[in-house]
């Protein structure tokens, strides 16, 4: 009979990380067993002046069998929380507690752990604690250089387990907690804001990761919340760029590829004539200066403030103003259509948009993310934690139900597209603020600097889409065909992402000249 797990995982680090051990596990009466042992070495394995950071603990609790609660097994894992108001098995608790049911109003959305991401001095030494501890493996690497706003450079790896879960049922893969998954980071560069936490704060949990069955459900309700009563989490600004702006050829082309041409409106705008449409939508004060449509103007509004500002339209046949009208709504969204197409209804897509939410796609699996800005800061201008949701969707079908028969907790990836576009939204959130901040100040040239910081943070994140879509679809691609047995073509479909991810730090290496110019200029 093999040893019970914890006793595997301490004669691990027993032979291999001795110096992680904080003390002997300790044995509560009821067979209970608790092993505490550092999360990360202070710089490199074996360096003794470094040795281990005392910063961060990891607690591994095994059940007895006479304990209260949920099965316990390698890092604590249990059952699920309350829900509902009803009593629902809770988390291994330690002798001498009682599990109390939560109780939460009908409205509440609940929410599930999905992964936790630290920022490290040494990210491979910590990968290979992992590996030798509790057998974890790289999932998604994300490679040196790729990673970066303007002079900020990253690199990040996803490590875990596998989880043995396959289901039908997508609400037991909401709920389950086998699967662990830890992305982590370390700092390539003096500046930015995952070298800014290490050197404030130390190494420790960047952000905790939490999935929820509606993520445009769940940042609706917080953010209506937060509209009545002033308080709650605020979330990162995304700029619309990412999303989709109204650009005249949308209103040449009818579309993206004419897919919003009809047979009583067979061709789109002249050029002249999708100019003067877009002139009189920023007349009406209905497109701001990047192009983005409002989200509160319905067609209605729409349509007035064309036949009062642009004369083709105005004469223009009742098709092609329907084709008009059309085309600007997708505006909207229209880089979301681009990768998932009629997946999602409109009003599906726009709840996305107004909420701010991030959406990656690999293969046919869906997943949705927001961030929160910084929570537990100390001051002001300070890094802190930050919390993340997520919604996975496998196999996406119609407005996002699940079509698939097998779901896997891990569907949906960890967002290649999204990670950059993270990183990029944290950097433009806060040259927002201090932007803000030397505007109330009377700062002109201080405000003007930080304006020019979010154009270029902006400008990066329009020409990395693309490619990180290629690089998605590439990784997308060649895990099917390493599932296949194919290396032929999972080599062809690796090589092409390896092109992908040249031309993906070729641009981080054009904003780090950019950014490093407006710094040592001003401009």
């Amino acid at each position: 009979m093999p040893p019970p797990h914890l006793t595997r995982v301490q004669a691990r680090y027993e032979a291999l990380h001795p110096e992680l051990i904080v003390a002997p596990p300790h044995h509560y009466p009821d067979g209970t067993r608790v092993l505490d042992v550092f999360a990360y070495y202070r710089g490199e394995k074996g360096d003794e002046a470094d040795g281990a950071d005392p910063g961060t603990v990891l607690r591994f609790l095994e059940r007895g069998e006479g304990g209260e609660g949920g099965e316990g097994g390698e890092g604590g894992e249990g059952g699920e929380g309350g829900e509902g108001g009803e009593a629902a098995a809770l988390s291994p608790l330690l002798p001498g507690l009682v599990p109390v049911a939560a109780l939460f109003a009908p409205d509440v959305l609940p929410a599930y752990c999905d992964h936790w991401v630290s920022n490290v001095v040494s990210r491979v030494g910590f990968l290979q604690t992992l590996e030798d501890t509790l057998g974890f493996t790289t999932k998604v690497d994300f490679n040196a250089g790729v990673v970066a706003a303007g002079e900020a450079q990253i690199e990040s790896t996803v490590t875990g387990n596998a989880s043995p879960l396959i289901t039908s049922d997508p609400g037991m893969a909401l709920r389950d907690r086998a699967q662990v998954f830890l992305p982590t980071n370390n700092a390539l560069s003096p500046v930015g804001h995952v070298h800014w936490y290490l050197e404030q704060l130390g190494q420790g949990i960047q952000h905790v990761a939490s999935r929820v069955s509606s993520l445009p459900d769940y940042v609706q309700r917080a953010n209506d919340m937060r509209a009545v009563t002033g308080e709650g989490v605020t979330f990162l600004n995304i700029p619309r760029t990412y999303y989709g702006l109204l650009e005249h050829s949308l209103l040449t082309c009818g579309g993206v590829d004419g897919e919003l041409l009809t047979a009583d409106c067979p061709c789109g705008l002249a050029e002249e004539e999708a100019v003067e449409v877009v002139a009189a939508l920023r007349a009406g004060g209905l497109v701001d200066s990047a192009g983005a449509l409002s989200l509160g103007a319905d067609a209605a509004a729409l349509d007035a403030a064309l036949l009062t500002g642009a004369p083709s339209y105005r004469d223009a046949p009742e098709a092609t103003r329907a084709m008009v009208l059309r085309v600007l709504r997708r505006s909207c969204f229209v880089n979301l259509w681009k990768l998932m197409g009629d997946q999602l209804t409109e009003e599906t897509y726009l709840s996305i948009v107004r909420n701010k939410i991030l959406i990656d796609v690999q293969g046919e699996d869906v997943l949705m993310q927001i961030f929160t800005n910084v929570v537990l800061q100390r001051e002001a201008g300070t890094e802190a934690p930050f919390l993340e949701f997520i919604q996975r969707v496998c196999a996406c079908g119609a407005d996002g139900e699940p079509t698939c028969e097998a779901v896997r907790p891990g569907c949906g990836g960890f967002g290649i597209r999204n990670f950059l576009t993270l990183f990029l939204s944290i950097e433009v959130s806060k040259a927002m603020l201090e932007s803000q901040q030397a505007t109330e100040a009377g700062r002109e040239a201080e405000a003007a600097f930080h304006d020019r910081r979010v154009a270029l943070f902006t400008e990066q994140l329009v020409e990395a889409n693309p490619v990180l879509t290629d690089i998605s679809d590439c990784m997308t691609a060649e895990g099917r065909a390493l599932d296949a047995g194919d290396a032929e073509a999972a080599d062809e479909w690796r090589q092409r992402k390896e092109a992908a991810n040249e031309a993906l730090t070729h641009c981080s290496q054009k904003y780090n000249g950019l950014m490093a110019t407006l710094r040592e200029t001003g401009w």
